[in-house]
């Protein structure tokens, strides 16, 4: 009960919303997150086979015993008491996720935080948006490191202290995010389990921990990371999680997190201009990207698509539920709200202009409206 008050308490009061994610929600990353983050291995990831250990075991019991009276017996008197253990566990599970997650989703948003504000944009200004990230990518991918194969290699030496540094350094520029960060974990499982469900990531905020799925291709590693990073510093919205990841991982002083940055937001770009453009239109910026995002992207889609199936779909419907239960409307689909975001950033920073009636890349014209991470 106390924790569905403090939920609705939180989705009816901004202002209360406000107040506990800047006094006492910061209290949860530097206890729980900090003595989870002890461990180097993902606490969640144990505790999560665990608990499917135990149910495996409970239901070996349950068939054991409907096969005589007196086990039949037993097993009502057990089911009657686990029963009421199974409501208070899950009364405890809810208050914790309230308390570390829940409300924060009524706070204010980032984006109102460093003073951005979001606005219809036209689809000529898409259109500068993935010019001026073509720009950027082409700048980094000549300093990357490549395999044999020309796709991205990620170096691992010292990539948390990375992460943490490049959230710290974003906190120190606008606030809002404190100075404490976990590190990241790669789960055991990553390929069997996250890869299989299609998850790069996830933030388990019963022990603060935020994962990754260390198996998927490296260019998206580092955006990862920070984009959960930013779930346990409180940005629980999808796409501001996303915005977080980017503006630290763009500021980052390692190359790898710039070139993961402009890694993902072309790819949330593509696809906003796939729906916005027709084919043939979409073909001739698409012909723009530098040769190594392509190679980069064609691999990462590969990899995503070797895991598809009927398990993955139910992962994401699953997700598309939990996401609209937590007021994020779209669904799945906040995770691609972050282009609305880029484009109020780079909007207000003036290298967007709502004015402009045309854009010139090789010649590329204007194209006046009308009319998973990975794919393009």
């Amino acid at each position: 009960m106390a924790g569905l008050f403090l939920l609705l308490l939180s989705h009816h009061n901004s202002n209360f919303a406000i107040w506990y994610a800047t006094y006492i929600f910061p209290i949860f990353p530097r206890t729980v997150g900090w003595f989870f983050g002890l461990f180097p291995f993902s606490v969640f990831e144990i505790l999560l086979i665990l608990i499917i250990l135990y149910l495996l075991w409970g239901c070996i019991f349950t068939i054991i015993n409907l096969r005589s009276m007196q086990g039949r017996v037993k097993l009502i008197t057990c089911v009657k008491i686990i029963s009421l253990r199974f409501f208070y566990f899950l009364s405890i599970l809810f208050l914790i996720f309230v308390l570390t997650a829940g409300i924060n989703y009524n706070r204010e948003s980032y984006a109102d935080h460093i003073g951005i504000t979001v606005q219809d944009s036209s689809t000529n200004e898409l259109i500068q948006l993935y010019l001026l990230l073509i720009e950027r990518a082409e700048f980094l991918a000549e300093q990357i490191e490549i395999d044999d194969n020309g796709h991205f290699v990620l170096d691992r030496i010292g990539l948390y202290d990375h992460a943490r540094q490049s959230m710290r350094n974003l906190n120190s520029l606008h606030g809002g995010l404190g100075t404490y960060f976990p590190r990241a974990k790669a789960p055991l499982l990553s390929r069997l389990a996250l890869s299989n469900l299609n998850i790069s990531g996830f933030f388990s905020p019963w022990t603060m921990e935020a994962n990754y799925n260390g198996d998927m291709p490296g260019q998206r590693i580092p955006f990862t990371i920070n984009h959960e990073l930013a779930h346990v510093v409180g940005q629980m919205r999808e796409d501001e999680a996303n915005f977080v990841a980017y503006l630290a991982s763009r500021n980052s002083e390692h190359v790898d997190f710039k070139y993961s940055a402009v890694y993902v937001a072309l790819s949330y770009t593509l696809n906003a201009l796939r729906r916005n453009l027709t084919p043939e239109q979409y073909s001739k910026l698409l012909s723009l990207l530098p040769a190594q995002l392509l190679r980069d992207f064609i691999f990462a889609t590969a990899y995503w698509q070797a895991f598809q199936g009927p398990v993955a779909e139910l992962q994401s419907r699953i997700n598309d539920a939990y996401l609209r239960l937590n007021q994020q409307e779209d669904g799945v689909q906040s995770y691609g709200r972050m282009v609305d975001l880029l484009l109020a950033y780079y909007r207000a920073q003036n290298k967007i202009s709502v004015s402009s009636n045309f854009v010139e890349r090789e010649n590329i014209q204007s194209i006046e409206e009308g009319g998973n991470y990975d794919h393009i």
